[in-house]
């Protein structure tokens, strides 16, 4: 194996070739769903021609809409097949007999039919599942329950172990993008920015682990520098069900070792959909904020035979968020008993989220057994927003050390500004085909997909400089009653403090960026599978190619301008110059400036002054220090085949599967290199800004290409066995890999001279991708009416770990044996001796284990009222371990591992009221490797406290959030829906090594939400 991933694929001929053998070495998996289902005629001329018969059919319910994942047994062949989207199902080339029929749907009574089949017959069957109870007539009638029941077949009937969320369940909670939905399903915890979830981090794997994909189409990250889609960017209502594959098989792709989320798009259905929402909220946070959205889904199919369909939808909502902060920073000599800061910036953040996003697709039967289709995704989200930061900043003694606080430079107090106006999209054009026939099926498809952000480059700001009179802004630990809300004195206890006078503070510099990240993904793929009998044991033959073609650019620019306080005649504005009309009456519940915020600086003002008045000043080092590593270029391209086999074994159904993913990359980026005397050594590099000029602004700028290829042969099995009809334990190994983000294979240098000690951002051409061996077992059991029970364990084998190394300066080499640090880090170090050096660099290697609980049932069985009620919790629990973290003599858990999650949801529901729950619980997670054993680096750990003392670990805070929502339908297919978010006003931040080294709080309080929606679908 090892040998087949350091193998050169330069050689495209020898590639097809290597594909073609793995192509030939097993034989494929069961069809897919929306694909194995012929028509009925066509299955009937193919059984009459082999001298046997036929048995094809549909499955509705109650209200005559289709079942899709029902599971249709022949009894005593233990012949068995599932029902696809349309609900339609085809048993071919059954011998002539009399046998036992069966439908088995979780939510229903299992029906029997008596079948008679003689030789050349074509049967076909209109199947009913009949409502037997109360609570089934709610499911059929209720739309959350009915997307349950549809999930949780889904989940019964996948070869591998996968977990579904649909439309109805999304949206029956206040999930404002598909990130905060998936967040509620087992070992899932997530990422959150701005009060949303952002990132989704699966059974305690990093966010770059986790594969994302619409309609099966991989879509690009907008930002430049991950892999991992932004899922804030999708509003939830766009997506008509949302698929977590745990387990890998072999035609997915391979880089889900986390999992592979799927976000299938709406399609129309055998009857009209029509489907309208809007609401309004409000947030008591700034003063109060405003929140609203709107959209729709109309389709339906057309003609006498319904040959042709059409659906659209859209959505868009607003959310005027905001956010109250603190990011104190810990002073490294700080006690268990007495922490200590050194400064603590103060924040008031203002945001406007506007997202929206439109989809559809038409699809085309052309015959009874080939159709065409196209699909189309476009989502976009404008995350603008207003920052504004005061620092108070302590000069005081240590009173445990008796040392001066090392990290406090300046007594002065500080404040900026920052306004962003980032704007992230994801779309994706998918066309394609499918032939079915009674014993074989064929797939096609092509698409391109493309991601963008504008404004890509980063944070621009202006900072201020204290003119005020001297001020004692000192960090008194004796005086502190609560360890959360850290204190300078009268500079931020009420609303008298200096800080808040803006003729207290002089504009010094402002940074402005501009630019534009996009990425354009063109991908071609094709798949054929065949049914076969051997020795009586049904299977499936499939195989498959695709090739895909991803490429990046990112051209943006960030400009410093600042300097003119040193030049003659030049005049500088005081903040009441350039002064904004905002102001918070109640900030941080009270806890800082008496709960008043401002008067702040306006950053449209200053940039507008600036480029009026100080056009001139632009600082040439740092300008060029912000810009070059944002310019670059990647192109990907992966070629993969596989093949899989799937068949039965009386109450055995495995899976077996090989995959062949190659890898070729090239990548641009720029070393930059700074002079601090153009004259000794380097007087023929010209300096780039002829403005007015140090000598430290004299750099040089060289492109670099890198150009690494790899072949990556990853097999899977997957078993699962027949307890009883309704129980079944799994089995699965897959290997997956994780490629590295492009960016970081850019071989790209940065330098910041201005830096004590200087730093040095590098790219890696070096760094290798990780693999994963990934083991799950599993226990499940699905219950009457609707439930399911699972219990599951799973451990994954990480090789060559990528992990983010932040060096300190003033390393010495000679006190290391050689070969400690990896190559690419060793290199860098000779090229920068004594700088601080940040570097992504492969682990040796990692391990990480868990396991999961899940249940979920309605429980009928209570008298009267209480039969509505019903139930969905999950718990999951997972620890690791990485080995190879430089400069570490310890083995740190992995980044974003929370070691307990939970989630439970109590819900009830009659004809009319649906009411939900949500409690989410994510334990606090590693979110960055600070910690360096003073064994190593001498000094690196001045309390002596250990990794969890303040010179630790980075983790993020542990998060439970309670949310609601009731919708009640009070005419035909209108329901009046309010809502609750974050209704315990749930604390989000960090600490350093132990919670009472506080690195960062912030909260958003609740959001309130009313609104009306109508449905006209099947199950109305």
């Amino acid at each position: 194996m090892r040998l087949l991933n350091l193998i050169d694929i330069r050689n495209w001929k020898s590639l097809s070739a290597l594909c073609l053998l793995g192509l030939g070495i097993l034989s494929s998996t069961a069809f897919a769903k929306t694909a194995i289902q012929p028509s009925t005629e066509s299955a009937a001329e193919s059984a009459i021609r082999a001298g046997k018969g036929a048995i094809s059919g549909s499955v509705t319910d109650g209200s005559g809409g289709a079942v899709p994942g029902a599971q249709i047994k022949l009894a005593p062949l233990n012949l068995t097949v599932v029902t696809n989207d349309q609900g339609e199902f085809i048993l071919p080339e059954v011998p002539s007999g009399k046998y036992v029929l069966t439908v088995s749907y979780i939510g229903f009574q299992p029906q029997n039919t008596n079948v008679d089949l003689a030789s050349g017959q074509a049967l076909s069957l209109s199947l009913k599942l009949a409502v037997a109870s109360n609570s089934e007539e709610i499911l059929v009638t209720a739309p959350r329950p009915h997307g349950e029941a549809e999930a949780i077949n889904e989940t019964r009937t996948a070869d591998n172990i996968v977990q579904v969320l649909p439309a109805e369940v999304i949206t029956s909670l206040p999930n404002a993008n598909v990130a905060d939905a998936i967040g509620r399903l087992p070992s899932v915890s997530l990422y959150r920015i701005e009060g949303e979830g952002v990132y989704i981090q699966v059974r305690g794997t990093e966010p770059r682990l986790t594969n994302v994909t619409v309609d099966g189409i991989t879509i690009p990250a907008p930002e430049p520098t991950v892999r991992q889609v932004r899922l804030d960017v999708i509003p939830s209502d766009m997506i008509e069900a949302i698929e977590l594959n745990k387990t890998l098989s072999a035609n997915q792709d391979a880089d889900g070792i986390g999992g592979s989320v799927n976000l299938r798009t709406k399609e129309a259905t055998e009857q009209p959909t029509v489907s309208l929402y809007g609401n309004g909220g409000y947030t008591n946070i700034l003063n109060g904020r405003a929140s609203y959205a709107t959209g729709g889904t109309v389709g339906k199919r057309f003609g006498a035979t319904k040959r042709f369909g059409l659906l659209g939808n859209a959505a868009y909502d607003y959310n005027g968020r905001g956010i109250d902060n603190i990011q104190p920073t810990l002073d490294p000599l700080s006690t268990f008993a007495a922490p200590f800061y050194d400064n603590n910036t103060i924040r008031e953040y203002r945001y406007y989220r506007y997202r929206y996003g439109f989809a559809g697709s038409a699809d085309y039967r052309l015959s009874e057994n080939a159709s065409i289709y196209a699909r189309g995704f476009y989502s976009d989200l404008k995350d603008w927003g207003d920052k504004w930061y005061y620092e108070p900043v302590s000069a005081a003694i240590d009173p445990v050390k008796g040392l001066p606080s090392p990290t406090a430079s300046s007594p002065s107090p500080k404040f900026y500004t920052s306004s962003k106006r980032p704007n992230a999209s994801v779309g994706t054009i998918i066309l394609g085909g499918r032939d079915v026939q009674a014993k074989q099926w064929m797939s096609y498809q092509i698409s391109a997909s493309r991601s963008y952000e504008v404004d890509s480059a980063g944070n621009p700001k202006a900072d201020f400089s204290w003119v005020g009179p001297e001020v004692s802004c000192n960090y008194a630990p004796a005086s502190q009653a609560d360890l959360y809300h850290p204190h300078f004195g009268t500079c931020d206890t009420n609303g008298n403090s200096p800080l808040l006078n803006s003729a207290n503070w002089i504009y010094k510099d402002i940074t402005i960026s501009k630019g534009l990240n996009a990425q354009l993904n063109l991908t071609a793929q094709a798949s054929y599978a065949r049914n076969y009998n051997s020795n009586g044991h049904f299977g499936n033959f499939e195989m498959g190619f695709k090739f895909s073609n991803g490429h990046q650019n990112q051209d943006s620019t960030e400009t410093v301008y600042d300097g003119w306080s040193t030049k003659a005649g030049s005049s500088t504005p005081l903040m009441s110059a350039l002064q904004s009309n905002f102001h918070n009456t109640d900030y941080f519940s009270g806890n800082y400036f008496g709960g008043n915020f401002g008067p702040v600086s306006d950053f449209n003002l200053v940039q507008a002054y600036t480029l009026q008045n100080f056009a001139g000043f632009v600082d040439g080092q740092k300008t060029a220090a912000d810009i070059y590593p944002n310019l670059f270029h990647t192109i990907e391209r992966i070629t993969s085949g596989y093949a899989m086999n799937t068949i039965d074994f009386g109450k055995l159904h495995i899976q077996t599967g090989l995959r062949f993913e190659a890898t070729q990359m090239d990548t641009f980026g720029y070393n930059l290199t700074f002079y601090s005397d153009p004259k000794g050594g380097a007087a023929s590099v010209p300096c780039a800004f002829p403005l007015p000029l140090t000598p430290k602004d004299c750099y040089s700028a060289v492109g670099i290409n890198n150009n690494p290829s790899y072949l990556d042969v990853l097999p899977s099995v997957q078993m699962r066995y027949a307890l009883t009809p309704n129980s079944a334990l799994r089995a699965v190994y897959a290997r997956g890999v994780a490629r590295p983000d492009p960016y970081q294979l850019v071989p790209y240098a940065s330098e910041d001279q201005t830096a004590s000690p200087v730093t040095v951002a590098v790219g890696n051409p070096n760094l290798k991708p990780e693999h994963a061996n990934n083991y799950d077992l599993l226990y499940e059991d699905y219950l009457n009416p609707l439930g399911l029970v699972q219990a599951g364990f799973f451990f994954k084998q990480l090789n060559a770990p990528q992990i983010e190394t932040v060096l300190p300066g003033g390393l010495n080499l000679s006190s290391f044996p050689a070969g400690y640090f990896p190559a690419a880090l060793q290199t860098v170090l000779a090229q920068y001796p004594g700088d601080s050096i940040t570097q992504f660099v492969n682990g040796q290697n990692a391990w990480l284990y868990g396991f999961e609980l899940s249940y979920q049932q309605h429980l009928d069985y209570l008298p009267g009222l209480l039969r509505g009620l019903g139930i969905s919790a999950n718990y999951s629990y997972t620890a690791s371990r990485e080995k190879g973290v430089p400069l570490r003599t310890d083995h740190p858990t992995l980044i974003d591992q929370s070691p307990n999650t939970w989630n439970l949801s109590p819900t009830y529901d009659t004809k009319r009221l649906s009411v939900r729950a949500g409690l989410a619980y994510n334990q606090a997670s590693l979110f960055s490797y600070n910690y360096t054993s003073p064994s190593l680096v001498s000094g690196s750990d001045p309390s002596g406290l250990g990794p969890k003392g303040p010179s630790g670990d980075v983790y993020t805070l542990t998060h439970y959030q309670v949310d609601a929502q009731a919708s009640y339908r009070f005419y035909k297919g209108f329901s009046a829906v309010v809502s609750g978010l974050n209704l315990n006003n749930e604390v989000f931040g960090y600490y350093t090594g132990s919670t009472q080294f506080v690195n960062q709080r912030e909260f958003y309080k609740p959001t309130y939400t009313g609104g009306i929606r109508y449905n006209f679908v099947r199950h109305e």
